[in-house]
């Protein structure tokens, strides 16, 4: 079935963007125009499990293949509309594509340096977020999974001002705002002896606010940013702070992972607070070599089984003619209580001579899974090459090694995530119109 829904996936694609190209008409004396983005992207891994939701030795379109159309038109010298929609794998669901309102927002610019929007909008997370969709503008096979990959937060229904400084050292650029999103927190699948569950899409009302400042002085860019969230689960449920250890023997228990168990209750919250801090450069370093790095920490106030982590990379690309070759090391770490809190309870073994031990160390296998813990680098060696402005291959090996555990891998049947080594060969086709 994944096979074939990767064929109709690969057809779908082709066929639109074989005939794309940019459209300009006129509606009621506005101008408007159409342009779009998409990317054929194929990657496989030499491992059989489920990498980045949709990576393995079976080979995927879903994970990189995508198509965005964008319309936008002028009403006024001042004011314009744009929108923006994304037909791509589901944010909600596996095996799965969906058509997404990605933008769609108005537009007031009472000056030049001065830019004021309202409606659905990019957080301005990364360095290439507004633009992270879009293939043909950025050099790697795929942006870094341990900074672009874990955080669920893009795109939200709000308000956003921007203001540009100009000054004789660079070019300063703050952007800031405030909104809702309603994103997916995806919990992997797991199968341990009697226990077994599918991926379980939560949702989540998150309310933020936050900003960016970035400096641009001729070919460099220094960017910085913080985002303060509060998140609500839709589904009715509560925000788990930590699992309680119930004692059945000396020395000897079990940790709670659901309100079925037996024992004191899970300490939980009606809301989850987390501040991201970001930064990131983009440095010339002569020659045509370029250094990219960028760091997301991801501070929760209140739980041990929420992402609470660090993650960064630094590249190093080189401009040669129409190639641009790259290397880059990515690493992602939970920090130290919640990777903790995973050993301790994915470790745990209740003795069999205990009545419902098997059952017992199921679950205990399965609360690891559902902890959003993570540890694990990759090196990454790539290259792109620019066919002509509007479209550009690319293709990457990568060496991903898992420590203690990854959130970003579906363990198999009674396997655990963690001392993993997967290739990953990635090679796709980019264009914009």
């Amino acid at each position: 079935m994944k096979r074939i829904s990767n064929r109709i996936f690969l057809c779908l694609l082709t066929a639109v963007t074989a005939n794309a190209h940019a459209i300009d008409f006129s509606v009621l004396g506005k101008d408007v125009s159409i342009s779009g983005f998409a990317t054929l992207g194929y990657a496989q891994t030499d491992q059989p499990y489920n990498y980045q939701r949709y990576l393995s030795n079976d080979g995927s379109f879903f994970r990189d293949s995508l198509l965005g159309l964008q319309l936008d038109t002028k009403l006024t010298d001042t004011i314009s509309i744009t929108a923006q929609g994304k037909f791509a794998a589901s944010d909600e669901k596996d095996n799965s594509v969906d058509t997404t309102l990605t933008w769609a927002f108005l537009s007031w610019r009472p000056t030049n340096d001065l830019l004021f929007r309202g409606g659905r909008l990019r957080v301005p997370l990364y360095m290439n977020s507004q633009n992270m969709d879009i293939g043909a503008t950025f050099d790697f096979a795929r942006l870094p999974a341990e900074v672009y990959f874990t955080s669920p937060l893009n795109n939200f229904d709000g308000l956003s001002m921007n203001k540009t400084w100009d000054s004789s050292i660079g070019e300063f650029n703050f952007e800031g705002y405030v909104g809702t999103l309603e994103p997916y927190f995806r919990v992997a699948p797991y199968n341990y002896g009697v226990l077994r569950s599918n991926a379980y899409y939560m949702p989540v009302r998150t309310n933020a606010y936050g900003g960016a400042l970035t400096f641009q002085r001729e070919e460099n860019t220094f960017r910085i940013g913080i985002h303060d969230t509060y998140n609500t689960r839709l589904d009715g449920g509560v925000m788990r702070e930590d699992l309680p250890f119930i004692q059945i023997a000396p020395n000897v228990g079990y940790y709670k992972i659901s309100d079925a168990m037996a024992g004191s209750p899970i300490p939980s919250h009606s809301q989850l607070h987390t501040i991201i801090y970001t930064a990131g450069i983009d440095l010339s370093l002569g020659d045509n070599f370029r250094l990219m790095s960028e760091f997301v920490r991801r501070d929760v106030y209140n739980s041990l089984v929420s992402p609470d982590s660090q993650g960064g990379y630094l590249a190093i690309l080189k401009s040669i003619g129409d190639w641009t070759p790259y290397v880059s090391v990515a690493h992602l770490q939970s920090m130290g209580k919640t990777l903790d809190l995973y050993n301790r309870v994915s470790n745990n073994r209740i003795p069999s001579a205990i009545a419902g031990s098997a059952q017992l160390n199921a679950t205990q296998r399965a609360g690891g899974v559902s902890i959003f813990a993570y540890d694990q680098t990759t090196w990454a060696m790539g290259t792109s090459y620019q066919l002509n402005p509007t479209n550009k291959i690319k293709a990457e090996w990568s060496i991903t090694k898992t420590g203690d555990v990854s959130a970003l891998i579906d363990p198999l049947p009674n396997d655990k995530t963690g001392d993993k080594l997967l290739n990953t060969f990635s090679i796709s086709y980019n264009v914009v119109f």
